[in-house]
């Protein structure tokens, strides 16, 4: 393991206000850093804004504002939404900013002079003719172009032709140095199809790359010649060097740049070009060390089309966290897909995923953990129990003896940028921890003094796995971690390694206040910002069963009921209900909310785990304010209700026929 970590996101161009991919980015880059700040290592993240070039001086004066006060405005829109994502950078780099300038001429003045491996030089003059793309600010082959009319393959808008005299960086020399790079692994490029994407262009061989501008006016005026500006990639790449200091050498940069660990770069497959080729390169050219590790992510779809703010189909992130506060909307932008892939936001995924996740699964073991601990322990946590059980160790004990290789596991995910697989695992914890309850039965343990002991071992163990859950999900979603540690009575500060071992939790000490650490959506609220779904059938099929005047239907009409095999994952009392409970109750493909008369029959802790038939494609109806979206079956023995239930194991989402 290195013992620095640079962790740095792309500076953000200015041109418009933050876009949700702005959040995605920079909420990776922020959960890598606290995963790794958990176990200890020195971490320094960097995020920032690209503040130079013509589309910015363009936007400008199509506000009537100065480029300077142009860049202030939109930057604060970053910070801001930046601070209500709960993203805890260590710094914000602004190439408007004077350690930003002083540092990339002492960059470019390197450069000058500097020599390529075949021995020219790194940079000269010449000038150009061909196609540039105003909006990528990139220069462009005839390849990138679409005919007909002259389209930048990216925006589909007319890419101008440009002729004239800059300073040239000669990228041709270093083909064979990138590669070897590559190859070797000293230039670490994930996933590996962005990896071959990047060796696919050295195949095709390497142009050299104007490095100024002589006919935009906002940025970084180049010494030699001062009615040129460095061109918008030679500028804005330099700032992982600058915000350390490098103009003047400073501790920072000397630790975290020129030391021994890692410099990472997080950035979109779109601008992989200029991370793995562009800025090794000139990294190289000046002699200075060169990134470690790029990884090159995928982009968001909507309602599986592009997003795009000229057709409406876009994904606000302000009102996104404005709507369900940050730690929801950072768990399903690190959950539901492959980060190194695109992937569809939908609004029925956005709230499935919160009510099965987070509500149901982590949301029910927090409930019932703290729950029990009150009701048959005071509400002060258990005593600790000396070593697992031989007994029945149960799923709760594994923690005690492994939870080392068990976060190591999960770390290991976080570091290969797979959250997804991180949460994944951890979940599959909770599934089992919820599982243990219908298993050991405490509420069975708790009328038995002779089996104190046992009962107390369970919840203590039980409450211990729940600790390191949440530190666990903390990079994702600190604000339920902290919530979760609270209602066990612990100080919630900044977690470290320590925290980690098992056994941490005091016992004796008093619960804080209980309180749902995520309340389900209903389904009739909506995601703000995405369009409403198509209306529901006015009938259902179970509707449709109609009997005779003798009382009997055909077997078609019958075919209609959509019966299947349901495993409880959840239980509650409704409030004020005397009879209801609310059941959460997996279908194999999705979860489902169900009300049943069988409070007075049932426990809920003893539902849990039970599997049982329902009715699927029953029209949803509300009971004392509660959605029930099925039916369960069951028997009438006098007033007492009987669960339909199977005499062997059968998957949940069976076909009942």
């Amino acid at each position: 393991m290195s013992n620095t970590y640079y962790v740095t996101t792309p500076i953000y161009y200015v041109n418009d206000v933050p876009h949700v991919g702005h959040a995605y980015t920079t909420i990776a880059a922020d959960v890598l850093t606290r995963a790794r700040r958990l176990q200890g290592h020195k971490v320094f993240f960097l995020t920032g804004t690209d503040e130079h070039g013509q589309n910015i001086s363009r936007a400008a004066r199509e506000k009537g504002m100065a480029e300077q006060e142009y860049c202030d405005t939109i930057a604060a829109r970053f910070k801001s939404l930046f601070e209500r994502y709960d993203l805890r950078y260590d710094d914000f780099i602004r190439t408007t900013e004077d350690r930003h300038i002083r540092g990339a001429l002492k960059l470019w003045s390197r450069l000058q002079g500097a020599k390529t491996p075949q021995g020219r030089d790194a940079i000269y003059r010449a000038k150009y003719a061909g196609w540039y793309c105003p909006r990528c600010e990139a220069f462009k082959t005839e390849e990138d172009v679409l005919q007909p009319g002259n389209l930048c393959k990216d925006h589909k808008l007319p890419c101008e032709w440009t002729e004239e005299e800059n300073f040239f960086f000669r990228l041709s020399d270093y083909s064979d140095w990138l590669r070897g790079e590559i190859t070797s692994g000293r230039l670490q490029i994930d996933p590996e199809g962005r990896r071959n994407e990047v060796l696919s262009v050295l195949d095709q061989g390497l142009q050299d790359f104007s490095a100024s501008r002589a006919h935009v006016k906002w940025g970084i005026p180049v010494p030699e010649d001062p009615s040129h500006v460095f061109y918008v990639w030679v500028d804005a790449l330099s700032n992982y060097i600058t915000a350390l200091g490098y103009a003047d050498e400073a501790a920072l940069y000397k630790t975290f740049w020129e030391g021994d660990g890692e410099r990472f770069h997080l950035v979109g497959k779109e601008i992989i070009r200029f991370h793995c080729l562009y800025w090794p390169a000139i990294l190289r050219a000046a002699g200075l060390p060169v990134p470690t590790r790029i990884f090159a992510h995928g982009h968001l779809t909507k309602n599986g089309a592009k997003l795009s703010k000229s057709t409406g189909n876009v994904i606000d992130p302000e009102a996104l966290v404005a709507q369900w506060g940050p730690d929801p909307v950072r768990y399903f932008l690190m959950r539901e897909g492959s980060f190194g892939q695109d992937w569809d936001f939908t609004e029925t995924a956005f709230v499935g995923r919160y009510n099965s996740d987070l509500a149901n699964d982590l949301g029910n073991l927090g409930s019932r953990t703290m729950t029990m601990v009150r009701n048959y322990c005071g509400a002060k946590v258990p005593p600790r129990p000396s070593s697992p059980s031989e007994a029945a160790p149960g799923f709760e004990a594994v923690f005690q003896g492994n939870a080392e290789s068990m976060t190591a596991e999960v770390f290991a995910k976080y570091e290969a940028c797979d959250f997804a697989g991180a949460l994944s695992l951890v979940w599959s914890w909770i599934g089992q921890l919820n599982q243990r309850i219908a298993q050991v039965e405490p509420w069975v343990l708790a009328k038995d003094p002779a089996r104190r002991a046992e009962l107390d071992s369970f919840l203590y163990r039980w409450l211990e796995a729940l600790r390191i859950v949440a530190l666990m999900t903390s990079p994702v979603m600190p604000r339920a971690a902290e919530r979760i540690y609270k209602m066990m009575g612990e100080e919630w500060r900044t977690p470290g390694p320590g925290d980690l071992r098992w056994g941490a939790l005091e016992p004796g000490r008093s619960l804080g206040t209980i309180e749902p650490v995520f309340p389900r959506i209903e389904k009739e609220k909506k995601v703000s910002e995405t369009p409403n779904p198509p209306a529901a059938p006015a009938t259902t099929p179970a509707a449709a069963a109609v009997p005779t005047a003798d009382g009997l239907i055909d077997i078609s009409e019958f075919a209609r009921i959509e019966l299947k095999v349901a495993k409880i994952v959840a239980a509650e009392k409704i409030e004020g209900a005397k009879k209801l409970l609310k059941l959460q109750v997996d279908l194999g493909t999705e979860q489902r909310q169900i009300v049943a008369g069988i409070a007075e029959a049932y426990a809920p802790e003893a539902l849990v785990g039970r599997t049982i038939a329902v009715v699927a494609n029953l029209k949803p109806a509300k009971l004392r304010g509660v959605e029930s979206q099925g039916m369960l079956l069951a028997a009438s023995v006098g007033d007492k209700p009987v669960l339909c239930t199977f005499d062997q194991d059968v998957p949940p989402g069976t076909k009942i026929k």
